[in-house]
């Protein structure tokens, strides 16, 4: 790992967290509900629980062994708003690179380049710093599935591993178990479906052509129905042929475990929510994944840029494509926009004046942006990944289409593992030639950049601009994501 670049990272985060701590010294917004609840079971009241609290307790068990073992070295209260919220920044900066070190996608290990710009990936960073559930959820839900992707290597001993992992993962926010079934399907495509790594499939296999298809190399929607197919038909094959049944055996003991154990959850809990289920109601709101798509496009933009031109001379020449499916968006605009009460009411988030001033400025406002949404579809979905084989791409946008679209809330912290997964697959793109490669290595640093001047202005307004509602006298609220 390059040692300036995480250095300074180190040294700035630890500035930066003092001074948060200095002037927000108390609980602010949802560490209202965690701190708290982390303190009665640090004093061992397992049996006390906070009714307004939507995720299950995983990060507060794992806070109270963390507080166990900052005791070994301090006679200091340990369970205090600045110990746990200090949890979140050393996940953030010494476990996650670690994670993402491990990660290999392709063959290819991540560049030590790549795994700072995660670390600074502005939404995650800005929660390294309050006691929130985002950044070890990420790291636990990374390191899930970056064992599947080392299915065909692992032995039976990875199995206790997978479960532990992908179990905390979901005990930490419920929403996980998507990522888990993303893993799951990674592992069965690394298994079964893609080529070994001693070539034993044949180059003339029409179902081993069509599964391992790309998306640059697709001519018509067929084409996704010619992978999916041919990904059964694969799979059939493996569970029949000698060496591949144990393989599956090891795929099933290492997730029906968790798989079993949220369905009973959901069974016995009467739905996925906890706590304040009226305002967590699951509903199809399609829009989600526009909205990521534009702030995926917003974020990596000088990653992207290259691209941006290319894309746009291609919808040019397919004015009647995009025309349709301009057309469906603002369809599903007019159908299913939900506008939930607390970006309506909490003008703490920064979503709250997107929504006021620019989508819901007017009754149209919201459909004028159908053409953009399409093209930040393309980009991220599309173009951005070309070099993807179909049917990874069509599980990533499974996975994503599952955890946004339900959810009636906009929210940027629910972006955070759909973008950081895109990033990982768009870094990991083998480039073309030399050329392309320094033209990838300047927009990461151009990147890395961008990110530290969005992080100035976030953490800054955090800190520098407060005001009061006449609701709550003498609270200061502060902007945030």
């Amino acid at each position: 790992m390059t040692v300036p670049l995480q250095s300074v990272l180190i040294l700035a985060s630890a500035a930066i967290f003092a001074v948060i701590c200095q002037i927000v010294p108390d609980s602010y917004l949802d560490e209202v509900f965690h701190v708290p609840q982390t303190q009665q079971y640090c004093a061992g009241h397992y049996d006390v629980w906070d009714d307004k609290i939507t995720t299950p307790p995983g990060l507060y068990y794992l806070g109270v062994i963390y507080t166990r073992i900052l005791s070994l070295f301090t006679t200091s209260p340990t369970c205090t708003v600045k110990a746990l919220r200090s949890f979140s920044l050393i996940g953030q900066l010494s476990v996650l690179p670690i994670v993402l070190s491990l990660f290999p996608v392709r063959h290819y290990h991540l560049s030590s380049r790549t795994i700072t710009l995660l670390q600074l990936f502005p939404t995650l960073y800005f929660f390294s710093f309050l006691y929130y559930t985002d950044v070890w959820s990420t790291i636990l839900t990374l390191l899930s599935i970056g064992l599947s992707t080392r299915a065909t290597q692992a032995s039976w001993l990875s199995v206790p591993l997978k479960i532990a992992v992908g179990s905390v993962a979901v005990t930490i926010r419920q929403t996980n178990i998507i990522w888990v079934l993303y893993a799951v399907s990674m592992e069965i495509l690394t298994v079964f479906v893609y080529p070994d790594e001693k070539g034993k499939d044949r180059a003339d296999d029409t179902w081993f052509l069509a599964a391992n298809a790309r998306l640059e190399d697709m001519r018509s929607p067929a084409d996704f129905v010619n992978a999916i197919v041919g990904a059964f038909v694969r799979v059939w094959r493996g569970l029949r042929g000698p060496t591949k049944g144990p393989k599956a055996l090891k795929i099933m003991c290492s997730y029906a475990p968790i798989l079993g154990g949220f369905a009973a959850f959901i069974v016995i809990n009467g739905g996925i929510a906890l706590g304040d289920k009226s305002n967590h109601v699951a509903r199809i709101h399609i829009p989600q994944i526009f909205y990521f798509a534009t702030f995926t496009c917003a974020l990596s933009i000088p990653s992207i840029i290259s691209i941006l031109s290319q894309t746009l001379t291609i919808l040019f020449f397919r004015p009647l494509t995009f025309a349709i499916v301009s057309a469906i968006i603002i369809l599903a605009i007019g159908t299913t926009t939900i506008a939930h009460p607390f970006v309506l009411a909490d003008n703490r988030h920064y979503i709250f004046y997107l929504w006021r001033r620019i989508l819901n400025a007017t009754p149209w406002s919201r459909y004028l942006f159908a053409p953009g949404y399409a093209i930040a579809l393309y980009l991220v979905f599309g173009r951005a990944v070309r070099k993807e084989k179909i049917l990874t791409a069509l599980v990533y946008f499974g996975a994503c289409a599952a955890v946004l679209i339900p959810s009636q809330l906009i929210e940027c912290r629910y972006f955070i593992m759909p973008y950081l997964i895109w990033r990982i697959r768009v870094a990991t793109l083998k480039a073309e030639d030399d050329d392309e490669r320094r033209e990838n290595v300047i927009a990461e640093y151009v990147e890395i950049v961008w990110y530290i001047i969005v992080n100035f202005v976030t953490i800054g307004l955090f800190l520098a601009y407060s005001f009061e509602w006449p609701s709550e006298p003498g609270v200061r609220q502060r902007f945030m994501w």
